[in-house]
């Protein structure tokens, strides 16, 4: 049930550039992927069920507090974002994308979603 004056669905922002930089970074299924979110989130935006808290402090030494993830495909898919609660210049809440890339990335050289998010939300 929803609580009284808390959104249950929120518009959701992108930045061209963090995308671009994104997908270069992925496979081509993963960009399919991402596009498709994108599209999707830019039209409709994101309900709070698809949300879930991210760790304030990760065992892999990130740091996001108060943000937020999705996994993609939803509900488990091996890709994710993470968003960052922003205020616009109308006080209306909505959610910046902060990251897109992969949970739990099976080569020890990629960063996955969360450590790409840290370093852009610490740098």
């Amino acid at each position: 049930m929803p609580t009284p004056g808390r959104p249950t669905r929120f518009r959701v922002a992108f930045d061209a550039a963090l995308l671009a930089e994104d997908a270069n970074h992925s496979t081509p299924k993963a960009r399919t992927t991402l596009n498709q979110a994108v599209r999707d989130l830019s039209r409709h935006g994101i309900t709070t069920s698809r949300l879930k808290a991210c760790q304030d402090h990760g065992q892999d030494g990130t740091r996001l507090p108060g943000c937020a993830k999705t996994y993609l495909p939803a509900p488990d898919g091996p890709w994710g974002m993470v968003f960052q609660l922003r205020i616009d210049p109308d006080n209306t809440p909505f959610l910046a994308c902060l990251a897109f890339g992969a949970r739990h990335p099976s080569r020890p050289w990629q960063p996955s979603v969360y450590q790409t998010a840290h370093q852009r939300l610490h740098t």
